[in-house]
């Protein structure tokens, strides 16, 4: 039987909610875990493309004038921080590399 986005992407959410590998849950679905990765792309292309590639800039005051830093955090909890004599261009590629 052929697979489908309707068949597949609820088994992704179920999938990522289990704490189990990917290998264990295909073996426990009687499933390929390489149409189970064609599908896992599948999933991931079409949720990025629905995010709009912001997310939320929250800008604190500076506590001691002389120190000035630009801190970048994501979602995930990753935290860069950075001297403001670092240059704008150097910012984007950083922002970009994550």
């Amino acid at each position: 039987m052929k697979k489908t986005e309707r068949d597949m992407f609820p088994l992704i959410n179920k999938w990522q909610a289990s704490g189990i590998s990917l290998k264990e849950f295909c073996n426990n679905h009687n499933l390929s875990v390489h149409i189970f990765y064609y599908w896992l792309r599948k999933y991931k292309q079409q949720h990025n493309s629905l995010s709009t590639g912001f997310i939320p800039v929250e800008v604190n005051a500076v506590e001691e004038p002389s120190k000035t830093e630009v801190q970048i955090l994501y979602p995930n909890g990753v935290q860069i921080t950075l001297s403001d004599q670092v240059s704008t261009p150097r910012i984007k590629a950083l922002i970009n590399a994550i």
